[in-house]
């Protein structure tokens, strides 16, 4: 008996059946990998073109998040909204140009002082060297030697005129991005509150409680850091500018708006770096008054970190030392000096997000784990029983001493009545 012939399949996906898979499967992750990697490139591509944009844009949004309480509150007063963000603005403005121009005039007056100083700081020099390494340097020639570099002078005063036209152009760029920045904060302040309807209208109602929440906890909380931070510069700038004055440092007054805005604004390091330059200026004049305002410094930083910035910043910036130093150096990372300023009140939004709708447990009871309560009350049971053992010795010391004093009282009076 012949048996029939086997069916052949009609095709070759028939035969090998796992080829469909590949034949459908693998063109589409081609495409889709392409698709990917099209849209992430571009994606950089487009982020780097518009960079220089979104830093001016995020510069703009803290700058109006920072004045929004100023117009708010002459809004409420029924101020209109554009009036409002104008005045607030230029009185801005206005202190933004007297501290730049403050801070400008020490700089070139400084400048003038150590070149008509120049001669002098020559001659100590000259004078030191000789007596120290025991050199025959003469000042007078080295002065001498100096002016008749006629080309060396010349090529620095061309060097000079170059930087003054470089300058001039980035000037005119920083102008140009200033007005930038001001057209943008005068329309988020002026349309803040249809700005904030547009946004929401996009969303479902369920969820537009929640995007609510989240612009008021940023507008809090840049608006919080902005307002302490302010306030702290002001103290910081009374103090210093009163010490500079007693000292006798020059433009004192300039050097406390620099000590202020600088310590406050910049963070972790600003403190140092405000303190350099009036070190200098004190340096210039009289070593020992540079002594006197590194004390006044350190003696204030000591009051603002205990005294003043606990009350003034205990409701505005909810934000652990650790973290801030951390969101800076990340910050500066990222966008420079830009980033480490905006730095802090970015963190203090994302620690109040995640206190807001982050979940919270109790936690487990283990004689590994303590709880921040547990920890603080033993501390306070701590303290109180060192409190009450000083107490202890105190009166036991006050009892020796008081029959100390009534021996020699009884000795005095024994004496006495033998000697009568």
């Amino acid at each position: 008996m012949v048996m029939p012939p086997p069916d052949e399949p009609a095709t070759l996906t028939e035969a090998v059946p796992s080829l469909g898979f590949y034949r459908t499967w693998v063109p589409r992750i081609a495409w889709l990998t392409l698709t990917v990697v099209a849209v992430v490139y571009g994606a950089i591509w487009v982020f780097r073109s518009t960079s220089g944009f979104l830093v001016t844009l995020l510069i703009s949004v803290f700058f109006a998040f920072a004045l929004l309480p100023a117009v708010e509150s002459l809004s409420r007063r029924g101020w209109r909204r554009g009036a409002a963000a104008g005045l607030v603005m230029i009185v801005g403005g206005l202190a933004i140009a007297v501290f730049t121009g403050a801070l400008i005039n020490v700089a070139i007056r400084q400048v003038i002082d150590l070149i008509g100083a120049a001669p002098g700081y020559i001659e100590s020099f000259t004078g030191w060297a000789n007596d120290t390494f025991g050199l025959a340097l003469s000042a007078d020639e080295f002065i001498d030697s100096v002016s008749s570099e006629r080309r060396t002078l010349q090529n620095l005063a061309v060097n000079a005129a170059n930087g003054v036209l470089g300058f001039a152009a980035t000037a005119v760029g920083l102008v140009f991005q200033l007005l930038t920045i001001s057209l943008f904060v005068f329309y988020i302040l002026a349309d803040l509150p249809r700005l904030r309807a547009a946004v929401l209208r996009r969303m479902p109602q369920e969820q537009q409680l929640h995007v609510d929440t989240v612009i008021g906890i940023t507008l809090d909380k840049v608006g919080g850091y902005v307002y302490s931070r302010s306030l702290l510069a002001v103290f910081s700038a009374i103090f210093h500018y009163g010490a500079f004055r007693v000292i006798g440092v020059p433009f004192a007054l300039a050097l406390a708006m620099w000590v202020g805005i600088v310590s406050q604004f910049i963070p972790t390091v600003g403190t140092y770096l405000a303190g350099v330059f009036p070190l200098l200026i004190a340096l210039a004049e009289n070593p020992i008054d540079a002594i006197w305002v590194l004390a006044v410094i350190l003696v204030y930083q000591q009051i603002e970190n205990y005294a003043l910035a606990p009350r003034i910043t205990a409701n505005t910036m909810d934000l652990h030392p650790a973290v801030a130093f951390g969101s800076a150096i990340i910050g500066a990372g990222l966008l420079g000096g830009v980033g480490a300023l905006l730095a802090l009140p970015v963190a203090a939004t994302i620690v109040a997000l995640v206190q807001t709708y982050a979940d919270h447990y109790d936690l487990v009871t283990s004689g590994r784990i303590e709880s921040p309560d547990v920890y603080e009350a033993r501390m306070l049971a701590t303290a109180s029983e060192k409190a009450a053992k000083r107490a202890k010795r105190r009166a036991q010391f006050e009892d020796w001493a008081k029959g100390v004093i009534d021996d020699v009282s009884e000795a005095g009076g024994l004496s006495g009545g033998r000697e009568s």
